[in-house]
């Protein structure tokens, strides 16, 4: 089951748009002028599979709905735009409901907001605190002093959630019933925001002190989370590696008995098996993945006589077995090291199981990560959460991958994209104002029309 379609109906009181998924190269790009809604169509798509509700009901629309490729669709109406909710009711709603091709029942969920718990359980002082770039300039507006905008309660919510102590986030009157979480475990959808050089931890920070904050989010570089992130997933997989060979070397008698009672491998096949194995665990030992061992020696195995042969095929065979564990993430590895070195310029990326990311310069200094450039940090943060963030059956929901990116740097990204697919596996939908990101595949792409054509429509 995936998503075939997207439609919106009155965005901000005036956009109507619908957008097709490009399901047989899984990649869709929807582009249009600024302030037609682009990000928005991200937002609650997200918000939608990750029980984000507030998010949706703080963006004007009427409908909202997402059609299936098995017909089964989707459908979030919205009060927002009910005047007469919001002077009679402090309980606004959104509306969803699931219809099945197969099944004449419609499913409907409906999610109330308490605004004033809501309001009354976020000490206002507090945004001001965490939101130094805010100031309260009534009961419930504040002053955005980088765009001189001024921002309700439910829009500085929706822009600074993620800064925001979990325990003060907006909650429904409901419980989400079975059916609708059922439905989520299909989606794995992850969106990758404009904002992506920071990652939020919920481990309490040492700078802020504030009697009213038992905990909040704590903004750590990206580029440093994700180099803590790979040395992990590395240490997992040596000890997944060393506990499958201490299982096959247990066993190592057993299974040789066996093998000697079948017809063994020749030895021309042994041979080219062990050149592939030397080839393999070289990789791995200079990737720093493996330490040297002295007591192997490929050219000595080659050399075993006749009758052992069978000795040397279950060798042989658990040599692979160990070895495969490394496989999936060191084409991770790989392509993203070939991607990143092939951008920058005068400097070198290679992955270390102690360090993480290890950058050097043309002439082999060591460069601190921070001394990154804001576009070499996008190009390396973007490409690790399409490499190891992902699963298969993900869709990747990507706002303007063109940030701080050199316009070459833009050209280039949908074939790496498109080679990322081809190794994990997931479906795309992208929102670019860059004809550079697009480059010659306007094909994929799905243009949002302004309210002239909608009206037209």
């Amino acid at each position: 089951m995936k998503i075939k379609k997207i439609v919106v109906k009155n965005l901000f009181g005036i956009f109507n748009h619908e957008i097709p998924f490009n399901t047989d190269e899984h990649i869709t790009i929807i582009h249009s002028p600024n302030g037609y809604g682009k990000t928005m169509l991200l937002t609650m798509l997200s918000a939608l599979f990750n029980s984000e509700y507030y998010k949706i009901w703080s963006i004007p629309f009427d409908e909202f709905r997402i059609e299936f490729d098995n017909m089964d669709k989707l459908s979030i109406t919205n009060s927002s735009l009910d005047s007469n909710v919001k002077r009679k009711s402090r309980y606004p709603y959104i509306k969803i409901e699931f219809s099945q091709f197969q099944n004449p029942d419609v499913k409907l969920f409906e999610v109330k907001f308490n605004l004033d718990d809501f309001e009354e359980r976020i000490p206002r002082s507090l945004l001001e605190r965490l939101i130094p770039e805010i100031r309260r300039v009534g009961a419930t507006r504040w002053l955005h002093r980088p765009s001189n905008e001024t921002l309700s309660f439910s829009e500085v919510l929706s822009r600074y959630e993620k800064i925001l102590p979990p325990k003060y986030f907006l909650g429904s009157t409901l419980e989400e019933p079975k059916w609708i979480s059922k439905l989520k475990e299909v989606f794995d959808i992850k969106f990758i925001e404009t904002q992506r050089l920071l990652s939020f931890s919920s481990t309490p920070g040492k700078l802020l002190r504030y009697s009213d904050i038992d905990d909040f989010i704590k903004p750590i570089p990206s580029i440093f989370n994700y180099s803590e992130e790979l040395k992990e997933a590395i240490r997992e997989k040596l000890a997944e590696y060393g506990s499958l060979s201490q299982k096959l070397d247990r066993t190592f008698p057993t299974r040789l008995v066996k093998r000697n009672q079948k017809n063994g491998t020749s030895r021309i096949q042994l041979e080219v098996a062990l050149e592939k194995l030397e080839h393999k665990r070289s990789q791995l030992i200079s990737a720093g993945f493996l330490e040297k061992e002295g007591d192997i020696d490929f050219a000595e195995l080659k050399k075993i006589d006749e009758s052992n042969l069978n000795v040397l095929s279950v060798y042989v065979d658990d040599v692979e077995q160990k070895l495969s564990v490394f496989d999936e993430l060191t084409r991770k590895i790989d392509l993203l090291v070939k991607i990143v070195n092939s951008r920058f310029l005068h400097k070198n990326l290679s992955i270390s199981k102690d360090e993480g990311f290890v950058f050097t310069s043309s002439g082999g200094k060591r460069i601190p990560p921070a001394s990154l450039s804001s576009g070499e940090q996008h190009e390396l943060v973007l490409f690790y959460t399409l490499l190891f963030k992902l699963g298969p059956e993900a869709l990747v929901l990507i706002d303007e991958p063109e940030i701080s990116l050199h316009v070459v740097w833009q050209q280039l990204f949908l074939n790496d994209l498109q080679e990322i697919t081809r190794l994990v596996g997931f479906d795309v939908l992208i929102a670019t104002h860059s004809p550079q990101i697009i480059n010659d595949r306007w094909d994929l792409t799905v243009e949002l029309q302004g309210p002239e054509a909608c009206e037209t429509n």
